[in-house]
């Protein structure tokens, strides 16, 4: 014992070298050889004390480490049988479940179809849905979304449609057909998206696959073309010629050309006429390798080598008034200059409409200028005017002749010397004045939107090689339209009229009196719409409640004092061959002493607009402010509108 302790004190002391350190030293028996066998056989725990630099101390105990082994092994049997209990639970689930791993993944769409289809012509499509999963889906559905104008082979327009695939039971397929007809321009595209709807069994979730299709259209199911001349003289009357070709097997449904036309052109005329407007016809329902001829005829203005373009497109009609074309075509046009350019000028307008009022007085200035490097002799110009409204006995011509009998104007060398020869580059012209009635003939319902048309010629012998005694002639056409006139008038009634009025006559202070007041509106030739008459009443008149006729539509608003009839369409003739626009209205007063010996106002001066249906123009009047005074009453005696005490 005593030759151990020395050992564990040369090993832990703190002087000395470490080599004394590292000598061995043996544990030496007793007399009876036992020592080292009898340490460690002890059963009493020895105690093992270490140097403050040893990191160790404590009491060992030999059963320490038996027990700690044994601890390790409970763990980990614990843990093999626990893997063992889990993974047999997932072979059983899969084992009896049949395998039945869901996945949204192992649902698929597959679209077949062609990518490229003719306008109008009828194409397959095919969707394919798989089921792989172990599990059945239910409520399964197919949706569909088509483009515009898509439809089904008999002709109904496609938007959505949804169709039911039922119960797919684990690794069962659907397939679907659509018989589809597309309608669009050349190499437009078109997608149709498919979309699948279902849900596993036990489950409210619904789960969303989706797959689209494009195609384009090779060929456009309708085909235009537009015919134009190549070349025209600055107000020259050209036609333009559209023909519409079906291309397609199907129907196209509800068809309508739409023709854009270029600056300077001015419509007349088309054989049919236009659905709307002057460019838009209605086609109807276009069948297969129909065909629709359109003529239009009109005057086009422009400028030496100018060009102008003619559009047509085909198509249908959205919602919002845009259209959805199926087909397009264009033709341009090229201006060239006259030899003898003609211009007419309408009291200095140089448009080709003027609009004037019944009574107006015209003047018209032709003009002239030979454009050719030669000379052009013995010039004419011509003028023919038509219309109604015309007051012949007013005709006034400078160096010219009116002939009654052929209705025309005409200006000779013999009358004007300027027309003998007309140099290169050099310009003339000729004048002549009217007067348009100033009461238009006016018997009828169709006696309306008058018109005075103006027709111009001049012809010439050219003198230069090109033209050389080659008659030479330009025309030029312009309209003079007669906007409406619009009569507004108003008065005051207290004893006569629609209502029963109460209070004294004359208007006494501190009294009410009470008054219908009526506005009337006559005397225009045209039709009119959106006509409204505005009015305010003074802060000291009561608006009353009576309106005639029932259901006019007259507002007041009572915080501003504001009163608004909005009439909307006034017929043409109105006043005149059928009874005027009227309504009446009760207001009232209670006069103060300021107002004795004066007739006090009880509306205010009215405005009314509207618009002229013919002449596309704004119409404007006037009715004055009408006071208490009775004038236009014919019950009332003397001045029964003045304020007495």
């Amino acid at each position: 014992m005593d030759n151990l302790e020395e050992l564990k004190k040369k090993l832990y002391q703190k002087d000395g070298g470490l080599g004394s350190r590292l000598d061995r030293e043996s544990l030496k028996e007793d007399d009876n050889g036992s020592l080292a066998k009898n340490y460690w056989s002890s059963a009493e725990p020895k105690t093992i004390e270490a140097g403050s630099g040893s990191g160790i101390r404590g009491d060992w105990d030999p059963g320490l480490k038996r027990r700690n082994t044994l601890s390790s092994m409970k763990f980990f049997i614990f843990l093999f049988f626990f893997i063992v209990i889990l993974a047999g639970g997932g072979a059983a689930y899969v084992l009896y479940s049949g395998g039945n791993i869901i996945s949204s993944s192992n649902v698929s769409v597959e679209a077949a179809g062609p990518v490229y289809v003719d306008g109008g012509q009828e194409a397959k499509f095919n969707f394919t849905v798989k089921n792989q999963n172990g599990a059945t889906l239910e409520v399964a559905d197919l949706i569909f979304d088509f483009p515009a104008n898509t439809f089904s082979s008999q002709g109904e327009t496609m938007t959505r449609t949804r169709i039911s695939l039922g119960k797919l039971e684990p690794g069962a397929v659907a397939n679907k057909s659509l018989n589809l007809v597309f309608f669009g321009l050349e190499n437009e595209e078109k997608k149709i998206q498919a979309n699948l709807e279902y849900r596993f069994a036990d489950s409210n979730a619904i789960f969303v696959k989706s797959k689209d299709h494009s195609v384009k259209i090779s060929k456009a199911p309708v085909g235009l073309s537009v015919e134009v001349p190549k070349e025209a003289v600055s107000g020259q009357k050209i036609a333009v010629k559209v023909a519409v070709v079906s291309n397609s097997d199907a129907i196209a449904p509800d068809l309508k050309l739409e023709l854009k036309y270029p600056p300077g052109f001015r419509f007349e005329e088309s054989d049919p006429e236009p659905s709307k407007g002057n460019n838009l016809w209605n086609l109807g329902d276009f069948g297969s390798s129909q065909q629709r001829d359109i003529v239009i005829e009109g005057t086009i203005e422009g400028e030496n080598s100018e060009e102008r373009t003619f559009t047509a497109t085909v198509g249908v009609m959205e919602e919002g008034g845009a259209m959805r074309p199926f087909g397009s075509a264009s033709q341009k046009l090229a201006i060239k200059k006259s030899p003898l350019n003609l211009s007419v000028l309408i009291n200095g307008s140089d448009e080709p409409e003027y609009e004037a009022r019944a009574g107006e007085s015209i003047r018209l200035d032709l003009n002239w200028v030979n454009n050719l490097s030669g000379n052009i002799r013995d010039a004419k110009v011509e003028l023919e005017l038509e219309g109604e409204a015309l007051d012949e006995r007013s005709f006034s011509v400078t160096k010219g002749t009116y002939l009654s009998q052929e209705d025309k104007i005409v200006w000779t060398p013999s009358s004007l010397k300027d027309l003998a020869l007309i140099s290169s580059g050099a310009s003339g012209k000729s004048q002549m004045s009217f007067t348009i009635k100033r009461i238009l003939p006016v018997s009828g319902e169709d006696d309306k939107n008058f018109a005075i048309k103006v027709n111009a010629r001049i012809t010439g012998t050219g003198t230069s090689d090109q033209y050389e005694n080659k008659q030479i002639t330009d025309n030029i056409g312009k309209e003079i339209k007669i906007g409406s006139r619009l009569q507004a008038v108003g008065k005051t009634l207290h004893y006569s009229g629609q209502f029963k009025n109460s209070g004294s006559v004359p208007p006494k202070v501190g009294e009410e009196t009470s008054y219908t007041i009526v506005w009337s509106l006559a005397g225009n030739v045209n039709d009119l719409s959106d006509v409204k008459v505005s009015a305010s009443l003074p802060p000291y008149v009561t608006k009353g409640e009576g309106v005639h006729p029932e259901g006019s539509d007259l507002q007041f608003d009572e915080k501003k004092a504001t009163l608004v009839w909005n009439v909307g369409n006034v017929s043409a003739g109105t006043g005149l061959i059928s009874p005027a626009k009227e309504i009446a209205f009760q207001v009232s007063i209670t006069p103060n002493l300021a107002q004795v010996g004066t007739a006090p106002i009880l509306v205010n001066g009215a405005s009314v607009e509207g618009r002229d249906s013919f002449t596309g123009e704004a119409v404007r009047a006037q009715i004055s402010e009408l006071t208490a005074s009775l004038s236009a009453d014919p019950q009332a005696k003397g001045n029964d509108g003045k304020v007495v005490e």
